[in-house]
């Protein structure tokens, strides 16, 4: 009788072992789940600036001179944004750069400062909130850079795609359709 006793009691500690495992591996699970949860959260807390409203202008000329092929925006109403959280980013027809890294320390765009492949940006001639040190970009200041002719010249009546972006949160500040003028 002390036999079977013995055999039945081993039995069953292998449901019990595999219950308390059961219950360490959820455990381990839910705090793994919402640690993940938490820390994406936090990322959610960061909210992008409104523009409520914005103007721009696209004047063309001969490149080479400051003034000339320039695209300034102008920041009419909503929360003030910091120059070093901006970023612009420009749609021609066949091309397209980005300007990043700001503000620039003076008024010339480096290598770091933009994503051009196809040589779109005049790396001179920046100006307004995005040069000299930068300030924040809020209503009545501007945001102004020029074209370079070799990266595509667009012609009177041709269209940009400018976008204002705030780079922390990639969401766009402003989106405008500017027509070339003289």
């Amino acid at each position: 009788m002390a036999g079977r006793n013995l055999h039945s009691a081993r039995r069953g500690v292998s449901p019990v072992v595999g219950v308390v495992l059961m219950l360490v591996i959820s455990v381990l699970l839910a705090a793994t789940v919402s640690s993940v949860v938490f820390s994406a959260s936090s990322d959610l807390n960061q909210q992008t600036p409104t523009v409520a409203r914005s103007t721009g202008e696209f004047v063309i000329g001969p490149s080479g001179r400051c003034g000339e092929n320039t695209v300034t925006i102008r920041h009419d109403g909503g929360d003030p944004v910091p120059a070093d959280e901006l970023e612009v980013a420009v749609g021609l027809p066949d091309n397209g750069a980005r300007i990043v890294a700001l503000p620039v320390s003076g008024t010339a765009l480096s290598a770091r400062n933009t994503a051009d492949p196809d040589n779109v940006v005049y790396d001179y001639c920046v100006g307004g909130v995005i040069a000299n040190g930068g300030q924040r970009w809020s209503a009545g200041r501007i945001i102004a850079f020029q074209l370079n002719a070799g990266g595509g010249t667009v012609e009177p009546g041709d269209s940009i795609e400018v976008r204002v972006v705030h780079a922390p949160t990639n969401g766009v500040l402003v989106e405008a359709e500017l027509t070339a003028r003289r």
